[in-house]
């Protein structure tokens, strides 16, 4: 992971004007239309003018949020890009509930960044759960 990554809230100017790493399977294209055309957020880890990681978030009606996609380009896994990731939306929504539902086998990925199982399929970090 580089020092140079940033880990941010994406914006529709970053569709413009960045572009994305390849490997990835959303596009500028789908992440305006599928991502800010249905009100959710998206979220970013770029690199040199390159998006080399993003999620997609949903506010949910009490103002929790919701991972609805994380990825990482292929040539990018295992370098904590994910993790940054996850930390840096963590970090913005530090009082906020976030949930998940992993794929199989991302279990323990979600739970070294604080979350549970909360379910068959669901897993949640809850700050308020959180011992500091």
């Amino acid at each position: 992971m580089s020092s140079t990554t940033q880990y941010r809230k994406g914006s529709p100017v970053d569709l413009r004007n960045l572009r994305f790493e390849g490997g990835l399977s959303l596009t500028a294209e789908s992440v305006e239309f599928n991502v800010l055309g249905m009100g959710h957020e998206f979220w970013a880890a770029v690199q040199r003018d390159v998006i080399i990681a993003l999620a997609v978030l949903v506010e949910e009606n009490d103002g929790n949020r919701r991972i609805l996609h994380l990825e990482v380009a292929p040539p990018r896994k295992n370098e904590g890009v994910g993790s940054a990731l996850v930390k840096a939306i963590i970090k913005a929504y530090p009082k906020r509930v976030l949930s998940v539902v992993p794929f199989a086998g991302a279990e323990e990925f979600y739970t070294h960044l604080g979350f549970s199982e909360v379910g068959r399929w669901e897993m949640r970090r809850d700050p308020r759960a959180i011992k500091h």
